[in-house]
């Protein structure tokens, strides 16, 4: 049991050490030291800004005003509804609000007598207790003496019951923490402290020799900030996204929706393999949905294809991207390709669908279907990009222009003419448009509002069947207008660092040059 401990805490030890951060310039603080990591994250969170700018006072005793200020800050640093405090804590100081905090959320009663104590030194049982209150107690109403037998019956919480009991009894039995007294206040937070890495082999100075938490040693700031990494570090691996695959996308859940069945999805089990040899244009590869609709469709035996669909993936080739950026792609982006040159396009629903089987139920469900709307639509297309390590960004935006480009480029009997005062009007001929027409396309193209077009020469890239015409300014390069009938727009388009400061006025003359020299007119 003892290597078993030993083990739990280096493991945790070691997670430490993968992460890394700019570091806070603290002359007293180490990379050596086992506290560096949670220093830098308090440094950056506004946890703690350390004694002055260059200290941090790692060995420095803790005073309970210190404490209760570092759980206000890790929550967040919400505003109490109290007004009153305790009569030795001075109003206006630097600690009051998290006094006031603290107490609302039964996080300290203060040491009796109208009092809170801000100055006395915090030792390490009621550091870990403060902290264990401020995650809500999960240990209270666990008995640790109680018998268990698990069965076939027995739940996730069963097990997990047991587990928790049965390390405590092990723990007892072997002599270890013996400085823990059973049915002390703070027996519960040092056993939840030890289970979940925040009590670790570094911060509490544990050995093979000697296995005592320390409870009454007075706790230190580069321990109080170590605990508080560690419950940090807890907290993002209990809501870590829930992340399914499907080829190399790679779909992250939130762990809330998960836990509260909000969402459903289909995931396509599409290798590389099977689509390489087939003869395929598109194919989905991930839907999610609104798992209330899809319920309440199939409830009322209506098609469930659509019902509550937030988004999804779908993997197209190249010819097929080619005949979408020819046309509107409303609710489609194009975000990816894989390295066998297939494209991947993030969709959502242009005709909204939510489901249920009453306009009751329908409008009770509104707020929670606006929020998975606003998830899917906001930053799950870059989210996925971020876990989707074998996919490669790719940006092609679907203004007028950029269709009109896509047409030059993919639909050869596009009719268009480029023209300029220099040589006039001029057709496309044989001459070879991708070179130049596909420098133009996959950027980002936006439309500029609130300005009109500059003055000066431009060239024009006319469409005459459809009456739209693209005018390429020269002096205020990368501008374009459209004209279509009698509306205009203004587009900008920025160029990647790849481009070598190439932009759009300068590749369109390229292509009206290599026309006109054709044309024998240059």
């Amino acid at each position: 049991m003892k290597k078993q401990i030993l083990s739990l805490l280096l493991a945790v030890s070691i997670l430490m050490g993968g992460i890394t951060f700019a570091a806070a310039e603290f002359t007293d603080v180490a990379e050596s030291d086992y506290f560096y990591p949670a220093v830098q994250w308090g440094a950056e969170a506004g946890i703690t800004y350390g004694v002055d700018e260059e200290h941090f006072d790692p060995e420095g005793e803790v005073t309970r005003a210190q404490v209760v200020t570092f759980l206000w800050s890790m929550a967040g640093q919400p505003e109490p509804a109290a007004t009153e405090t305790f009569s030795d804590v001075e109003a206006g100081s630097w600690y009051e609000t998290a006094v006031k905090w603290a107490v609302e959320n039964e996080i300290t009663e203060g040491t009796g007598d109208n009092m809170f104590s801000p100055d006395v030194i915090c030792d390490r049982a009621m550091c870990i207790t403060l902290l264990y209150r401020l995650m809500g107690c999960p240990f209270d109403g666990m008995d640790l003496t109680a018998d268990v037998e698990l069965d076939e019956n027995s739940t996730m919480e069963d097990f997990g019951f047991y587990l928790i009991k049965e390390m405590v009894k092990g723990i007892r039995e072997q002599g270890l923490f013996s400085d823990v007294p059973e049915e002390s206040y703070f027996e519960y937070p040092v056993f939840w402290g030890l289970m979940n890495g925040i009590i670790t082999e570094a911060n509490s100075g544990i050995t093979a020799e000697n296995m005592l938490f320390r409870s009454a040693d007075p706790c230190v700031r580069g321990e109080m900030i170590s605990f508080l990494y560690q419950t940090k570090l807890l907290e993002d691996a209990k809501n870590a996204p829930i992340t399914y695959e499907s080829g190399p996308v790679v779909l992250p859940i939130p762990k809330k929706y998960y836990d509260e069945e909000l969402i459903s999805f289909y995931v396509y089990g599409v290798t590389d393999e099977e689509y390489l040899d087939e003869d395929f244009e598109e194919e989905n590869v991930i839907v999610v949905y609104e798992k209330a609709s899809q319920d309440a469709a199939e409830a009322m035996d209506e098609d469930t294809e659509g019902a509550g669909e937030l988004c999804r993936i779908v993997r197209v080739t190249e010819d097929k991207l080619h005949s979408l950026l020819s046309g509107d792609m409303s609710g489609i982006k194009v975000f990816a390709k894989d390295t066998y040159g297939k494209y991947y396009l993030f969709c959502t629903p242009t005709d909204v669908r939510i489901v249920r089987q009453t306009n009751e139920e329908l409008s009770d469900a509104m707020e929670q279907w606006s929020e998975l709307n606003e998830w899917a639509r906001g930053e799950l297309c870059n989210e996925i990009l971020s876990n989707s390590s074998e996919l490669i960004p790719v940006n092609f935006t679907n203004t007028e222009l950029d269709m009109y480009l896509a047409r030059i480029a993919y639909d050869k009997y596009t009719d268009y003419t480029i023209s300029s005062a220099e040589f006039g009007e001029l057709n496309p001929g044989n001459v070879d448009t991708k070179p130049y027409v596909e420098r133009l396309l996959g950027g980002t193209f936006v439309e500029l509002e609130d300005i009109g077009a500059p003055e000066g020469e431009y060239i024009t890239l006319n469409f005459p069947k459809d009456e739209v015409r693209f005018d390429f300014f020269i002096a205020n390069k990368n501008l374009v207008r459209e004209v279509h009938g009698e509306s205009e727009t203004i587009y900008k388009r920025g160029f990647n660092n790849s481009e070598g400061g190439i932009n759009n006025t300068d590749i369109i003359q390229e292509w009206y040059y290599a026309l006109a020299e054709k044309a024998g007119k240059k």
